[in-house]
């Protein structure tokens, strides 16, 4: 079985997912996979196989990779990385006003964009209904929130900080 290493775009999270066709896909290859949270995009960045045997004891289900993602498609996720911004700073002001103690990191659409995904800290457990229903009516369509680790905070910002080393906070 062939086995992709896929990094995704914005929480910069790898995970893999098995290819029929090994010769369509290379290393840098942008693609699109389906995932729980919807149509997500990523790159791929290392292939390996997987004996049979080791497929028997494996109890993880590991899904498909969609397709390759077109030169027109990779030139339009600038403009679908500009809505997410705009969405990320309207979510920012909301949150001011109604749920100050949670920190928003990043937004993102899914590529098909029927979903809005925001990653975001706290120290505590939050109770955001009421946030869900003032950004639902802002932006109308389906919007999620996941609460994220500090330090994939650092991961997904690209935070350096002396001597260019990662900062995990």
């Amino acid at each position: 079985m062939k086995i992709l290493s896929i990094r995704f775009r914005k929480t910069k999270k790898v995970y893999p997912f098995v290819i029929k066709d090994e010769e369509k896909y290379k290393i840098g290859d942008t693609v699109i996979v389906e995932t729980i949270r919807g149509a997500q995009i990523g790159t791929v960045i290392h292939k390996k196989e997987i004996s049979e045997e080791n497929e028997d004891n494996n109890d993880i289900k590991i899904r498909e990779i969609s397709r390759k993602l077109t030169e027109e498609e990779i030139e339009s996720l600038i403009e679908l990385d500009k809505k997410a911004d705009e969405a990320y700073f309207k979510c920012k002001k909301i949150i001011k006003r109604v749920l100050p103690k949670m920190n928003l990191v990043i937004g993102e659409y899914t590529f098909n964009e029927e979903k809005l995904i925001f990653y975001f800290t706290a120290s505590d457990r939050l109770d955001f209904r009421e946030l869900v229903r003032e950004v639902n009516k802002e932006f109308n369509r389906r919007v999620e929130f996941y609460q994220i680790k500090p330090n994939d905070e650092g991961k997904i910002l690209n935070v350096f900080g002396k001597y260019g080393k990662e900062i995990y906070w």
